[in-house]
């Protein structure tokens, strides 16, 4: 985590001998879990001697939050917020915990009013960087390029998508039309999400002039150049940049934000100072790119959705649950799975 800080930092020999004497002293060995992400919570933890790390799951992979050291402390977030455990903690070397019982923890908190606000100033930032590691996207410029989120899906539909016969949907007979449509929608008008259901051939669309909505389309109505001239007003693309900026920086300046609590504000405030836009010529390249994703042997596309906002193409396949790639990604996504 960003910020450490020694629990005994600011108390005296005598109230570090008190809460000595309400703990127990826990010897732990490397490799050992100390609890697991769900558990109930009884205990909160001072590292007397050794390292401790701290990770959550994410689609069955571990996702590593920090490691914590001699004089940091550990499972405070669920006590103050009422919960149970939101990660895990395993022993990253043998290591000497001193273990403390919760309704002391908050008796001895309550006594100690500073050292309770400062322990309330950590855990804004503990709950702002576990909100940042549990979102499985987050906006572009906050996490790594690299991306490959799957969450499986049900598994007999895995198990049948073999033997079902393929069919040609009315996407697919019009997929060579709807792929320059739906590019110039993204590139050169007002639409900054689309979604593509290849089943049943609805197409919606998100607006910058209408954020908060979805409208609904047919593809055969989507090819049609007078439909998208009638529906979809033309937007320079840097134009609509700037444009989601300001209802971002609109956003942060509004009451009912500035009234959010501290870690709501500044993890919401990241995504909007460092947003940055998908690069155009990477939306052409994977829209042009639909074709090779439909005909892949190994997985039976349903879904598609790009965003111009979020740097994060979602696939949903009938056979394997749902993926999300980066649009960097999204090239070896197919080379690994093109027979």
């Amino acid at each position: 985590m960003s910020d450490s800080y020694s629990f005994f930092q600011d108390l005296s020999e005598s109230e570090i001998a008190e809460i000595r004497s309400h703990s127990v002293i826990k010897q732990i060995s490397q490799g050992d879990l100390i609890f697991s992400e769900g558990d109930v919570v009884d205990s909160f933890y001072i590292i007397e001697s050794g390292k401790v790390s701290i990770y959550v799951d994410k689609c069955g992979k571990e996702e590593p939050i920090c490691t914590l050291v001699d004089g940091d402390y550990f499972g405070e977030m669920a006590i103050f917020n009422k919960d149970t455990r939101t990660a895990s903690a395993l022993a990253y070397s043998d290591s000497v915990l001193l273990c403390v019982d919760k309704e002391r923890f908050l008796s001895f908190i309550s006594e100690h009013p500073l050292l309770g606000d400062k322990i309330n100033a950590i855990l804004s930032t503990r709950n702002e960087e576990l909100h940042l590691k549990e979102s499985l996207i987050g906006v572009t410029g906050i996490h790594s390029d690299k991306l490959q989120v799957s969450i499986k899906g049900d598994p007999s539909l895995r198990e049948s998508a073999f033997t079902r016969e393929r069919y040609e949907s009315v996407v697919d007979k019009l997929l060579a039309d709807l792929i320059v449509n739906i590019t110039d929608l993204l590139v050169n008008r007002c639409i900054y999400q689309v979604f593509i259901n290849f089943n049943s051939g609805e197409i919606r669309t998100s607006s910058i002039f209408d954020p908060f909505n979805e409208t609904i389309h047919t593809a055969n109505k989507m090819v049609s150049k007078a439909y998208i001239e009638r529906h979809f007003p033309q937007v320079l693309y840097k134009e609509k940049v700037k444009f989601i900026k300001r209802i971002y920086h609109a956003v942060m300046d509004d009451r009912l934000f500035t009234e959010q609590s501290l870690h709501h504000k500044n993890v919401f405030k990241k995504s909007y100072e460092n947003w940055e836009p998908v690069d155009k010529s990477e939306i052409e390249r994977v829209i042009l790119k639909l074709k090779d994703l439909r005909e892949l042997e190994s997985f039976y596309l349903r879904n598609f959705s790009i965003s111009l906002v979020q740097d994060a193409i979602r696939i949903q396949f009938n056979c394997d649950g749902t993926h999300f790639v980066s649009s960097d990604d999204y090239q070896r996504f197919l080379d690994e799975n093109l027979v």
